[in-house]
């Protein structure tokens, strides 16, 4: 056995594992063509022998290549996934509403009725004019709120409101107040008699900030 072989034989596992570099797998390639004694070695290590050289490089070519492909088409597909997370959550903060911040917006104080020729009208001001959509709802004597568990209907003595923000809002680093505000025509609750009040409904804390309350004389 000649010295190159004893430099082979060092490389025939790593070969045989194909874990050697690019240099080295040709370095044997070209030495088990050649001779049988390292080539009977190698297949006594299992391997299956491909003689032609230039064929063998390629194959490893096409290998670290395929290597590559796959990890970028992995760090695309990651890519893909948190920006579809990421325009998911996004979706979902800007359709979603949430029950404005009774405190936050002093709604106690920027929330009102006044009447006006007989009629009455919702004034709101300030911060809490921001909001983006109003949800109503019914009282009954009992305490209960429609929509909020139970309510009688039977026993209705007065109309809600609970100012909503999109839930992106909160996110917001400056929030432009509406300082002049505005005001806005409610229902005419002198035709029905069972109406007694109007009232800001915190639904977070279960709490009522009346508006206007019927005059015991009407």
């Amino acid at each position: 056995m000649s010295k190159n072989c004893d430099i082979i034989k060092d490389l025939l596992p790593l070969y045989a594992d194909e874990v050697c570099s690019d240099e080295s797998r040709k370095l044997v390639a070209e030495h088990i063509a050649k001779c049988s004694d390292c080539r009977n070695m190698l297949e006594k290590m299992g391997k299956n022998i491909t003689v032609d050289v230039d064929n063998d490089i390629n194959v490893m070519k096409r290998i670290k290549k395929r290597i590559r492909i796959e990890k970028l088409v992995a760090v695309a597909v990651s890519a893909i996934t948190v920006v579809g997370l990421a325009l998911g959550v996004l979706t979902y903060l800007i359709n979603t509403t949430e029950s404005v911040d009774v405190e936050k917006y002093n709604i106690q104080d920027n929330v009102y009725v006044v009447e006006h020729e007989g009629e009455l009208w919702l004034g709101v001001r300030e911060g809490a004019a921001n909001y983006d959509a109003v949800k109503p709802t019914l009282s009954d004597s009992d305490g209960g709120h429609f929509g909020y568990g139970s309510f009688n209907s039977e026993k209705k003595d007065g109309i809600g409101i609970t100012f909503l923000r999109r839930k992106i809002d909160k996110f917001a680093v400056v929030e432009m107040p509406m300082s002049f505000g505005y005001e806005k025509k409610l229902a005419d609750v002198y035709e029905d008699e069972k109406i007694q009040k109007i009232f800001y409904y915190d639904d977070v804390n279960d709490k009522e900030y009346i508006l206007w309350e019927r005059d015991k004389n009407d």
